[in-house]
C-alpha cells in the first residue's frame, strides 16, 4: 500500500477523513458499543452542536477567530497539563507555569487557516487585549481571557460532564436523553 506523507495543512484540508475502523474505549464492549452507536452519534451530535453555537456567539460570528485563539492558548499552557503527568504546578510557589509562545506561522500551519488571515486575527485578539505580542514577534494570551472566559468555560465543562455522564449511561445500558 502506498503512503502518503501528510502535512498539517493538508490533514486540515481533509477534516471529514473518518477512521477506518471503530475506535472503542477500554473497558467497553465492542457489542455494546456498536448495539447503541445511534443514540451515542445523537448526544455527540447535540454536544457539539450546543458547543459550536456557543462559540459561534461568543465571537459574533468568527469561529477563525475562536480557532486561533484556542491554538494560542493550548500551545500557551502545554506545559500546565502534560497527558501522561497530569496538571504541573509551578515550581515557585503561587506563580504560574511560564507560557509557551507561538508565531502566526505555527498557527497558519497547524490549522490550515492562510498565514495573513491568521496575522489579522492575531491583531483583532491583540486589540481585544486577550493576546500581547512578545518582543521576539510571538503570542502569549493575558489574564484578561480567564475573566472574560470563565462563565463560558464552566458552561462547556457543565454540558461536557453531563455528556459524559449520558454517555456512560448508554454504555452501561441505561440511556437517558
Amino acid at each position: 500500500m502506498l503512503r502518503i506523507r501528510r502535512t498539517p495543512k493538508d490533514r486540515a484540508a481533509f477534516p471529514t477523513e473518518l477512521p477506518t475502523s471503530m475506535h472503542i474505549p477500554a473497558g467497553v464492549s465492542p457489542e455494546v458499543y456498536a448495539a447503541h452507536r445511534d443514540i451515542l452519534s445523537v448526544l455527540m451530535l447535540r454536544f457539539m452542536t450546543s458547543r459550536l453555537r456557543a462559540m459561534y456567539q461568543a465571537y459574533d460570528g468568527d469561529l477563525t477567530l475562536c480557532l486561533v485563539l484556542g491554538e494560542i492558548a493550548s500551545r500557551n499552557t502545554e506545559r500546565h497539563y502534560d497527558e501522561r503527568r497530569g496538571y504541573q504546578a509551578s515550581p515557585i510557589r503561587g506563580q504560574k507555569p511560564a507560557l509557551l509562545p507561538c508565531n502566526a506561522l505555527s498557527i497558519s500551519d497547524v490549522t490550515g487557516i492562510p498565514r495573513e488571515t491568521v496575522r489579522r486575527k492575531l491583531a483583532k485578539l491583540v486589540d481585544l487585549g486577550w493576546i500581547e505580542k512578545t518582543q521576539d514577534d510571538m503570542y502569549v494570551i493575558t489574564d484578561k481571557i480567564g475573566t472574560v472566559f470563565a462563565a463560558f468555560d464552566d458552561s462547556q465543562t457543565y454540558d461536557l460532564m453531563r455528556t459524559s455522564d449520558q454517555i456512560k449511561n448508554v454504555l452501561k445500558g441505561t440511556p437517558t436523553l
